[in-house]
């Protein structure tokens, strides 16, 4: 594939593609793309910012083995804005998507017509990654131990995967959709000459007003969508975007805080997009904290030497390990506190929060406010987050989404459960009796069944298929109380959806759904 003249660049391409196609797909559709995994290491997909369920989100305990593959649908819930998907294979995410593993998944919305949005060609998605120079025409990802404690920084920015990229552009209004698809990378997008635009979207759609900036920072993960008018401008004229200067840790030949021009905009013509920017935009129901029912800290620290050197609250990341259980509908803060002279982009999956403070400041820069599913969070600062988690349970990830940290286990599992004070089984089932997830799910050919039950007496575990026919029986005896863990073996199935349904004495049943790939 070039990228740059001369010889092709050596990518981890999706249908061929880098950046990997985008999807563009109206809110309420269903969304379904079969993974053909023709790359040599495990990966998956996931669908960053998007709430989906558990075995579509793409954690790294449902990764694709080479040469396997795995159907990803899903009904589309989010608000329209810009999303992207991207690799989360386990300590192979900063490699996979430094080599390409990326591309947007934009949700439109109907409802934003009538708001006189810029559509068509005058609604442009750009993503902003950084590569090394030095490494031309490649994308070699040889990280040493500075890379790991401050993240893979290049120095040649990438915009929708071309270097040195220019755009003809009317004197007119333009919406961009700006995504930070870099490993470590943090920008302070700015114009070259100083001008003012407007901040419309964050990571979960439209704000509730549209905010006039003249910088912003955006750190990896996170989507900002501006409007710039260009017609100010003469035809012949050009303007910059650029990253600008900013102080920020670390030292070496790749820093953060490097200016840089990203993208130049020659105006062309004097063709109108019919787009305004809003008066006013449709209202967002912030929380409140004093709804908040649970309060969690997070504090980030680093230790200096070998791996694992980023932690959340001591800790790195262990597949099987659930961290803390969060009920559904249940309104908490997350308190996260940085210990340490490192910037960590912190990402949330399943569904999206929103930021209540700033070191105890709940005045806002505009890129904060809104709907948010990464935020950025500098050396030694306290950020207080409000987030309730309504439409999926199961198990979930919180990190960093500079993706040598995460790599190096600064990511931790949550599970969402039954809210407070309801329960899937009956009424008189103790909480003690469960039918735990399986892991792995999905799987080939084989996986562990664990469940819990507090009496003694017969007990049934049986496999159905979709169509409701049992296919295997796995218990069917007396049984003291305890905790009892087994293999189920799906060798002679074909891939599909299954279910496990659990019975014991006098409480209803436990059913959990597998999947075999």
């Amino acid at each position: 594939m070039n990228v740059w003249p001369g010889p092709n660049t050596e990518t981890l391409s999706i249908n061929g593609s880098y950046p990997g196609p985008s999807v563009v797909i109206a809110k309420g559709s269903t969304f379904t793309a079969n993974f053909v995994n023709n790359y040599t290491e495990p990966a998956t997909i996931h669908w960053h910012g998007l709430n989906v369920p558990e075995l579509m989100d793409g954690h790294p305990k449902d990764s694709i083995p080479p040469g396997g593959n795995y159907t990803y649908t899903f009904p589309v819930l989010n608000r329209g804005g810009t999303y992207f998907y991207h690799s989360h294979a386990d300590m192979l995410t900063a490699e996979h998507v430094y080599k390409g593993f990326a591309g947007f998944f934009i949700v439109d919305d109907p409802a934003e017509i009538g708001l006189g949005l810029p559509r068509g060609n005058f609604d442009i998605p750009l993503c902003i990654q950084d590569r090394r120079s030095v490494n031309i025409p490649q994308f070699t990802y040889n990280p040493l131990m500075n890379d790991i404690m401050n993240g893979f920084l290049g120095d040649a920015p990438l915009i929708n995967g071309t270097p040195d990229a220019y755009f003809d552009v009317s004197r007119t209004l333009y919406r961009f959709r700006l995504l930070n698809g870099s490993n470590a990378r943090i920008y302070k997008i700015a114009f070259s000459d100083n001008r003012a635009f407007h901040i419309i979207a964050t990571d979960g759609g439209l704000k509730d007003e549209a905010v006039q900036v003249t910088s912003f920072f955006l750190s990896p993960g996170e989507r900002t969508d501006i409007l710039v008018d260009f017609s100010p401008y003469t035809i012949g004229n050009s303007v910059i975007l650029k990253s600008l200067p900013f102080t920020a840790p670390g030292a070496g030949t790749y820093v953060q805080g490097t200016e840089m021009n990203l993208l130049r905009f020659d105006i062309t013509d004097n063709t109108g997009s019919g787009g305004l920017i809003p008066a006013a935009l449709p209202p967002i129901n912030y929380y409140s904290i004093s709804d908040v029912k649970t309060t969690r800290t997070f504090t980030l620290t680093m230790i200096m030497g070998g791996m694992n050197m980023h932690r959340i609250n001591g800790l790195t990341f262990e597949m099987n390990r659930i961290d803390w259980e969060t009920p559904q509908n249940s309104l908490e803060e997350w308190r996260i506190i940085n210990a340490s002279n490192m910037l960590h982009p912190m990402h949330s999956h399943s569904e999206q929060f929103q930021v209540y403070s700033r070191n105890g400041s709940t005045i806002l820069p505009p890129e904060d406010k809104g709907w948010k599913d990464t935020v950025l969070i500098n050396p030694f600062e306290t950020v207080r987050l409000l987030v309730k988690f309504n439409n999926y349970k199961g198990i979930f990830l919180f990190h960093c989404h500079n993706l040598e940290h995460e790599d190096d286990g600064m990511m931790l599992n949550f599970k969402i459960v039954d809210p407070v004070g309801v329960n899937s089984q009956s009424e008189n089932a103790p909480e003690e009796f469960r039918l735990h997830q399986n892991y792995p799910n999905p799987f080939n050919p084989s996986t562990k069944i664990t469940f819990d039950i507090p009496k003694s007496g017969n007990v049934t575990l049986k496999i159905y298929n979709a169509s409701g026919n049992e296919i295997s029986t796995l218990v069917n005896e007396y049984k003291p109380a305890g905790y009892y863990v087994l293999e189920f073996n799906g060798r002679d199935l074909p891939s599909g959806v299954y279910y496990a349904k659990l019975k014991a004495e006098t409480f209803s049943e436990s059913i959990k759904m597998l999947m075999i790939k």
